[in-house]
């Protein structure tokens, strides 16, 4: 099981400096050697970002934080890229939208209130509760969205892509 105590704690001074009322996303991998903290909101949003870099979601391997070593650790553990830590505030949802690869949730913070709606490819809609100290792995490449119903809490996840024809 992850602990999800030891990355809030250990790294807490990393991991929620970066929330503010205008951003939601902060990747935790980067696709450049010397990359800073200035460069960490390359490649947190859509997809086409990237693209349009000429970069793909392979390239986001490299630690931005290597003082998060167990967080860090999780990553390269679970085969992770182009990983982000992403907060949804209450009483709000992302766009209904489909990813180019599978991604890996790691849930820090949440409740009952937060799910996520995945449509299957047959078109049927299913709700999945997740957890923090849990690790699902789950089916973006159809479309869905995050939702958080919370009326007090953020939703913050650790989310990465995987390539799911890799060997775990």
């Amino acid at each position: 099981m992850i602990s999800v105590r030891r990355v809030v704690e250990k790294d807490s001074e990393v991991i929620f400096e970066w929330r503010n009322d205008d951003i939601c996303q902060i990747m935790l991998q980067t696709c450049h050697e010397n990359a800073t903290v200035p460069n960490a909101y390359f490649g947190s949003r859509e997809f086409t970002e990237v693209a349009n870099a000429g970069y793909s979601e392979w390239d986001f391997q490299v630690p931005l934080f290597p003082e998060m070593e167990y967080t860090n650790s999780l990553l390269k553990e679970l085969k992770m890229f182009r990983s982000r830590l992403m907060m949804l505030k209450p009483k709000t949802c992302l766009s209904w939208h489909n990813d180019p690869s599978m991604r890996i949730h790691i849930p820090l913070t949440g409740d009952t209130d937060s799910f996520h709606l995945i449509e299957n490819v047959e078109g049927t809609k299913t709700v999945y509760h997740i957890y923090p100290g849990e690790v699902h792995l789950m089916n973006t490449e159809v479309f869905h969205s995050g939702i958080n119903l919370s009326r007090k809490v953020s939703r913050i996840h650790i989310v990465g892509c995987v390539d799911v024809d890799e060997d775990y």
